[in-house]
């Protein structure tokens, strides 16, 4: 058989197999399909609730893992080492995401009470609670500018103004913007001075943050120590690698490597969540 002839065998035989695989699998591949797509469509729209679909960007992240997976196995010798790498990587669009919500929710809170007064004097200047909250969707610094225009838009658009702030509330899963929601709510229920209410509400998501600041203050000597467990395996394995870089490639090579990698790994991040936990108090 030439060696054309084994090729395009091999590439049948090839396509066989993934055909039949996915054929055999294609129940539990359509259920992964549908958990990416609401996972991605809830992720974009924790930033904006604006109509999204998320299945072009699904497919185009199916093909680029796939990709990638040939690519590493082609490029790196341990099949388990590119395998990992694989893993990390693909793993790394979700985490970013999450990482950036965290970022945008954290920046949120700490606007809030600076927010809260200053709707609070515009109701007392003599707006109603709907043009206090247009004037923050025009002049309030971002990201919660962002959140009190799509409730402004929404509102304008015929929606419900408690309902567009109850999901706001359930999208931002923050407890301040939950008194803030809350307080603005049973407002619109039962009546009530508004502008007392904001202004208590204020000084007191104020207080909330002082303390949460002293707190971060005192523990950043602790998180510096984390970023430090965290390098220092790395830093310490380049040292040895530049002294004895064949003893280093064994880890690698080996079966016996693998498995004092991966207790070395376990070990790193058990180390690191705990002493993430103990830093982290909430407040």
């Amino acid at each position: 058989m030439s060696p054309e002839m084994q090729i395009v065998v091999i590439a049948l035989a090839t396509g066989l197999t993934i055909g039949a695989f996915v054929w055999i699998a294609r129940q539990q591949l359509i259920a992964r399909w549908e958990q990416d797509c609401a996972w991605l469509a809830h992720a974009i729209w924790r930033f904006s609730p604006e109509p999204f679909d998320p299945k072009p960007y699904v497919a185009g992240y199916y093909i680029g893992a796939f990709l990638l997976l040939l690519f590493l196995l082609a490029l790196v010798p341990s099949k388990i080492v590119g395998l990992v790498i694989w893993v990390v990587l693909i793993l790394l669009p979700r985490m970013i995401i999450d990482r950036r919500w965290e970022k945008r929710r954290a920046l949120i809170d700490e606007q809030l009470p600076a927010t809260v007064l200053q709707m609070s004097s515009s109701v007392a200047s003599g707006m109603s609670l709907v043009q206090a909250l247009e004037r923050l969707s025009e002049r309030a610094p971002e990201p919660i500018r962002t959140e009190f225009r799509v409730i402004t838009n929404h509102w304008r658009m015929g929606s419900d103004l408690s309902a567009t702030i109850e999901e706001a509330k359930r999208r931002l899963r923050l407890q301040n913007f939950t008194l803030f929601s809350s307080a603005i709510l049973i407002n619109q229920r039962m009546g009530g001075n508004i502008t007392q209410t904001l202004e208590r509400l204020a000084h007191a998501l104020e207080s909330v943050e002082r303390m949460r600041r002293e707190v971060y203050s005192s523990t950043s000597e602790g998180r510096t120590n984390i970023k430090v467990l965290v390098v220092a395996p790395f830093i310490m394995l380049g040292i040895v690698a530049v002294m004895d870089l064949k003893a280093v490639m064994l880890l690698f090579q080996r079966p016996l490597g693998w498995i004092l990698l991966g207790i070395a790994a376990v070990f790193t991040a058990v180390g690191t969540l705990w002493a993430w936990r103990i830093v982290n108090a909430d407040v």
